[in-house]
């Protein structure tokens, strides 16, 4: 069977919860992943092949690429429309030259792309919704006419959380099938060294590993400083322009260690080498309430506790899964995770049930059971 991925995110940025699951679908599934442009230096304007998956650029509407001709195109109306002619047009070709079969299933995360999704002839249209389309900065205004047109046309929907499954619930009447996010447990499981620039730092390491977004609540992550017992808080991933400058203040002060990204490969043996894993979000953010953070999964399958604001799709288990969503709670939550005996393979439990394994063998039942008969 050949799945066509209408994404909206490239498959080389980061490690996302589209190529956890797709790496993970039938050996006989053929992947066929379209991703938008960036315009930088590597966009695979030329398939590639990773696995089972074929990955390709389609010049799909995108806002805020590095193109600022191309930005300036996609603000204005008529310009719109050309982008996506063109990518219907380039997306066509690439599918015929690829040799996918003419009735693909299609997988859509990309709210820019619905007069191509109606034409686009398919066997069955499945929706990922993995992130709210109106949660990033770069977001313009006219984006918002695009999702109903687009979630109209969706078959299933795939939902990474029960909030946002309410919240679709409103706007579609199509089956929403709860998806959360995952962890490769045994990556995360297995015991490693830990790496030399963070066994340096004092003890007790209060860790937050993941980008350095708009979301962090930094009252939080001050809490947990003054209330870090003579360690360290370190935060470690990729920087973004909307916290560059605040988390550089905050890297200044004492007991803070902002160690910039790490790859994939060695993130086990940091989150190993902390004490506790934080992921300190502002709880009152709309988006943040949307969330089903894969880090959770990925600090408790390396044996930590976990201090996050609340998540809707998880239970509360103290003292290895704690909600905070003020500083107090997070000093008062702190102590309870510093305090109690170190338990990882208690922890390593509540993890395994979000395997990335359990929940592609899932997604693979489901659309499975949607396909119409031979």
């Amino acid at each position: 069977m050949d799945i066509v991925v209408l994404s909206e995110v490239r498959w080389g940025y980061f490690r996302t919860r589209k190529q956890f699951l797709l790496s993970r679908f039938p050996a006989d599934w053929r992947v066929f992943f379209a991703q938008p442009p960036a315009f930088g230096a590597d966009d695979p304007w030329k398939p590639r092949q990773e696995g089972r998956v074929t990955y390709f650029t389609v010049p799909f509407l995108k806002p805020g690429t590095q193109s600022a001709l191309y930005n300036r195109l996609s603000s204005l109306a008529p310009g719109r429309a050309a982008i996506e002619m063109g990518a219907e047009l380039y997306l066509s070709h690439m599918l015929r030259r690829l040799g996918v079969h003419p009735e693909p299933v299609v997988l859509c995360s990309n709210i820019y792309c619905p007069s191509l999704l109606s034409r686009l002839p398919k066997k069955l249209v499945l929706y990922d919704f993995n992130d709210s389309p109106f949660q990033f900065s770069a977001t313009p205004p006219w984006a918002r006419e695009y999702w109903p047109r687009t979630i109209a046309q969706a078959e299933v929907v795939f939902v990474v959380s029960e909030y946002y499954r309410r919240q679709l619930a409103s706007e579609t009447d199509s089956p929403l099938i709860l998806l959360g996010n995952g962890v490769e447990t045994a990556h995360f499981e297995t015991q490693r060294a830990v790496p030399a620039d963070l066994e340096a730092l004092p003890r007790p390491r209060i860790g937050y590993v993941g980008l350095l977004s708009h979301f962090l609540d930094f009252e939080l992550l001050e809490s947990l400083r003054r209330n870090r017992r003579g360690g360290t808080v370190v935060l470690m991933g990729p920087g973004s322009p909307a916290t560059d400058a605040a988390v550089a203040e905050f890297g200044g002060r004492e007991g803070v260690v902002v160690m910039g990204p790490r790859p994939y490969a060695d993130i086990p043996a940091y989150m190993q080498g902390l004490d506790v894993g934080v992921i300190p979000f502002r709880a009152d953010d709309p988006f943040v309430q949307g969330i089903n953070p894969n880090k959770v999964y990925q600090y408790l399958a390396a044996g930590l506790p976990v201090i996050t604001t609340p998540v809707l799709d998880l239970q509360e288990r103290s003292p290895d899964l704690l909600f905070a969503t003020t500083p107090d709670e997070v000093s008062r939550a702190l102590s309870v995770a510093l305090d109690a005996p170190c338990d990882r393979a208690r922890r390593r439990e509540l993890a395994r049930p979000h395997d990335w394994d359990v929940l592609a063998s899932r997604m693979v039942s489901e659309i499975e059971a949607r396909l119409p008969a031979a």
